[in-house]
This record gives structure tokens, C-alpha cells and sequence, in this order.
């Protein structure tokens, strides 16, 4: 749209400019020129008639001088003088023909004074004797008055040679010097309109180089001839285009590598996940199948120890060991329970149930182990959480487990904070404690089955809350500090996460 309201735009053309220009100069500097020549040509013409002129009357005036000269000869020779005299006499008949530019007299009354001299000399010297003596002077006398007539004649014609000489040389010089001032004013012309078209082409490239140098934001800016204006108008449209065009390309990389992260990070739990599950089944067979093997040796050992204990006599030095053989096989019990619990994946049966209600019972469950270490519990469960529909028994389970395994891990004393809340369609169970925190390279592993880092631990339990929580459609978290980690504050401690859907809720 710019580059057609500039092509429809009343400025005038660069085309149109350039040719007003170039008239501009050519037609003074031609008329100029013209006129000189013209002058020059008038000048030189009407010397050039003036001589024409000068010289027919000076070649009359010698041939009236030649004339008379052949008739001065023949004086006294009768018919022969009469003859010379009438071919003289036309000779100044022929002056009246041309300016005569030797005297103030006209032509015609030079020729009319010449001929009634002539006539007289020709009327006395065709008689013999003293006549033709004084017709003979009287020619003297008229060849003498001829001679300045000639004279000058001759210093006109070379004052009009010289003039006309002038005339060309001024010319000359005239049209030289108008020549190399107009060729001057068009080379000047030449490099204002070479700046002037310039300008806004190195506009251009200014503006191109600061694109390609990553400002979007650079303009031409808009003015001038049409051309020009329209130059600057599709440059500034392209500009604007491939900014919309860099800005759509960059948000959809952003999008895409967002998205592309966001897979990959999601494939990358599903594959943890299906190892997980995959290395749990196995486990799962392999617990169920040592745990049925087990069961019953344990039990007859335990019923064995129990008779023994009840035959032998108090204070027999055998019955302190029959009591550890029993206390070492109930752990076995323990054990082989938990590999039970772990190889069999129960149903969740969802039924509504308070939040609250879920985390006392936790607490209570492990209310035992809390106070034995002295341990300082504090519950953040803000009014007006949703019913969640979950398995409580399984969820109590867990938070139990979490609860003793943080009260393990802090040993005397220390706090241990439960709070929760709801964001957006997730419940958050959150269990902190004050504990040393676990190392990094053991986080990546607490969830994995028989990793433990307590002595008589089985490394079972946080595996199996693991399980029940994904099983509810949840995940948990774990963020930890050690005293590296803590830094100036010093600050150590565990946080498990737990999140679960509010859709499970009813």
C-alpha cells in the first residue's frame, strides 16, 4: 500500500526532474550562443559588404586611373584620344555604381564633376598645339586627384580587414568561453543531481547494512522524487514484512523448542518410569518367589525357638540366644512381609476422604517413633481443601513411611513440617524436615528398590509409596540440601513432595 500511494503521488518524476534540468542549462547557455553567432555573423557580414563595396570602387577607380592614363599617353593623336577618353568616360560612368568612400560626395555627383573634367580635356586634347598641352596637365592634374581616392581606399579596406579580423577573433573567444561555461554548469549540474540521487541511494544502503546487522527498526525515510520515494516505501514495506516474518519465525522456534523440550523431557519420564516399572516387576517376581521360600523355614524357626524357650529353665545361659534367633527371625518376618507387600500390587479403592483426616492418621501411626527421637511436628492444612477420592489406607501408608524415615534421618530432636495446598488441579503433600539432607548422588536412587542407606533398612518402603502414589495418578518429588548445598545459611533438610490429581476427587 505505501508503494502504490507513492506512485500515485503528485511529486514530480525523477525522469521529469532530471530533463527541467538539463533544459535549464542547455537552452540558456544555446540561446546565449546563438546570439553571439548571429552577431558575429551580422558583424562579419556587413563588413564583409563594406569590403565588397571598397573594392569594386577601388578597382573602378584604377581603371579610370588606367584609362586616363592611356589617354594622357595618346593626347594630340585626334580619334585614338577620343576614343580613350569615351572608354574613360564610361569608366566613371561605372562610379556611380559604388559608394565612394574616398570623398563626401556621392557617386553620382563624383561621376557628373568627373565627366565634365573629362569632357573638357577630351574636347581640348583631340586638337593639336597648345590645347593638347593643356588637356595633357589637365589629365596630370585629374590622375593626382585619383591617386589619395585609391590611397584611401586601400586603408579602408585593410581598417575593414582588420575589423573583421577582430570580429572573428572576438567571436572566437566569446563562443569558447560560453562553451566551457555551460560545460562547466552541466558538470556542476551533474554532481548536484549525482548528490542529489546519491543521498538517498546511500540512505538505503545505510539502512540494508544496519538490517543485515540486526536493527529491525531501521527506516528510509520517505521523500523526493517519485522513483525515489517509491524505492524508499518498498524497502521500508520489505523491511516491516521481514520483521513480522523474523518475529513469526522466531516464535515458533521458541514454540517448537519449547514444545520439542517438553516432549523430551516427558519422554524421557515415561522411559524412567517404564524402567522402573519394569525393573519393579522383576524384583516384584523375584521378592515373591524368595519370600514364599522363606516364609515357612522362618516360621518353623521361630515356632522352634518358642518350645526351646519354653522348656528351658529361667537363667539358662540358653535362653539370651533363643531370644535373638527369635527377635533376628521376626525381622526376617518383617522382611519377607515387606517383599510381600512389594511383589503384590494391590487395587487402590478410591473412596472420598478429608485431607486432614488422612494426615492425623499418619501422624498417629507414627506417633511412636516421633516422640522416641523428640522430634517437633508442625501442620500447615489450610481450611477449605477439596475431598480427595483416594485410597486413604494407601496414602496413610506413605505419609507414614515419610514421616519415619524423616524422623530416622534427623535422629534426636529436630522438626518435621506436613503442609498442604492446592495448585490449580493438583493437591500437594509436602514433608520437610530438619535432617542432613540426602547427597546427590544418592538422590536419583531413593526410590529404587533395596537402596538404603540405614543399617537394618530394606530399602523397600520409599519404593513401595512410590508406587501407590503413581498408581493415584500422582508423582513425588524430592528436593534436598546437604550442609554443601546449605551455604552461608546453613539451612539442611529434605522436602518430599507429594502431588496428586484434585480431578480424582468426588
Amino acid at each position: 500500500m505505501p508503494v502504490m500511494a507513492s506512485m500515485r503521488s503528485p511529486r514530480k518524476t525523477l525522469s521529469r526532474q532530471l530533463i527541467v534540468a538539463f533544459l535549464a542549462v542547455t537552452i540558456p547557455g544555446g540561446l546565449v550562443l546563438g546570439g553571439v553567432t548571429l552577431y558575429a555573423l551580422r558583424s562579419l557580414g556587413a563588413a564583409g559588404d563594406q569590403l565588397a563595396e571598397i573594392t569594386l570602387s577601388l578597382e573602378a577607380t584604377r581603371d579610370l586611373d588606367r584609362a586616363l592614363a592611356r589617354a594622357q599617353a595618346a593626347v594630340g593623336t585626334g580619334a585614338r584620344f577620343d576614343t580613350l577618353m569615351r572608354t574613360a568616360l564610361t569608366r566613371a560612368g561605372s562610379c556611380a555604381t559604388a559608394e565612394c568612400h574616398a570623398s563626401a560626395q556621392t557617386p553620382a555627383e563624383m561621376a557628373g564633376r568627373l565627366t565634365e573634367s573629362m569632357e573638357r580635356i577630351r574636347a581640348a586634347g583631340a586638337a593639336p598645339g597648345a590645347n593638347a598641352v593643356s588637356a595633357g596637365a589637365l589629365l596630370a592634374s585629374l590622375r593626382d586627384e585619383l591617386e589619395p581616392m585609391s590611397t584611401a581606399l586601400r586603408a579602408r579596406v585593410e581598417d575593414l580587414s582588420a575589423q573583421a579580423q577582430a570580429v572573428r577573433r572576438w567571436a572566437s573567444l566569446l563562443v569558447g568561453s560560453l562553451t566551457v561555461v555551460v560545460v562547466l554548469a552541466a558538470c556542476g549540474l551533474a554532481v548536484v543531481v549525482a548528490d542529489w540521487l546519491a543521498r538517498p541511494l546511500r540512505e538505503v544502503v545505510v539502512a540494508i547494512r544496519r538490517v543485515m546487522a540486526g536493527d529491525w527498526t531501521s527506516r528510509v525515510p520517505a521523500g523526493g522524487a517519485a522513483e525515489l520515494d517509491e524505492v524508499a516505501s518498498a524497502f521500508n514495506a520489505m523491511v516491516e514484512e521481514l520483521r513480522r516474518s523474523r518475529e513469526q519465525l522466531e516464535d515458533y522456534s521458541r514454540t517448537l523448542e519449547a514444545d520439542v523440550s517438553d516432549r523430551t523431557l516427558a519422554l524421557e519420564k515415561k522411559e524412567r518410569e517404564l524402567m522402573q516399572a519394569e525393573k519393579l516387576a522383576s524384583l516384584g517376581r523375584l521378592a515373591a518367589g524368595v519370600a514364599h521360600e522363606l516364609n515357612n523355614p522362618l516360621t518353623s524357626v521361630v515356632m522352634s525357638a518358642n518350645l526351646a524357650m519354653e522348656e528351658l529353665a529361667p537363667g539358662s545361659p540358653l535362653l539370651e540366644d533363643l531370644r535373638r534367633i527369635e527377635m533376628e527371625a521376626q525381622r526376617c518376618t518383617r522382611i519377607i512381609e515387606d517383599l510381600h507387600t512389594f511383589a503384590r500390587h494391590h487395587e487402590v479403592l478410591k473412596i472420598p476422604g478429608r485431607v486432614d483426616a488422612v494426615v492425623d492418621r499418619a501422624l498417629w501411626s507414627a506417633k511412636a517413633e516421633l516422640d522416641k527421637r523428640g522430634i517437633e511436628v508442625g501442620c500447615d492444612i489450610p481450611a477449605g481443601l477439596p475431598p480427595m477420592t483416594w485410597d486413604a489406607d494407601r496414602i496413610v501408608q506413605v505419609l507414614t513411611n515419610l514421616f519415619v524415615n524423616a524422623a530416622q534421618a534427623m535422629g534426636q530432636g529436630g522438626r518435621l513440617t506436613v503442609r498442604c495446598r492446592r495448585d490449580g488441579g493438583w493437591l500437594r503433600l509436602e514433608v520437610g524436615d530438619t535432617g542432613p539432607g540426602v547427597p546427590v548422588e544418592h538422590r536419583s536412587r531413593i526410590f529404587d528398590p533395596f537402596f538404603t542407606t540405614k543399617r537394618d533398612g530394606t530399602g523397600l518402603g520409599l519404593s513401595i509409596s512410590h508406587g501407590i502414589v503413581e498408581r493415584h495418578g500422582g508423582r513425588i518429588d524430592v528436593d534436598s540440601r546437604t550442609r554443601a548445598e546449605a551455604g552461608a545459611s546453613g539451612e539442611t533438610g529434605t522436602t518430599i513432595t507429594i502431588v496428586l490429581p484434585v480431578e480424582a476427587a468426588a
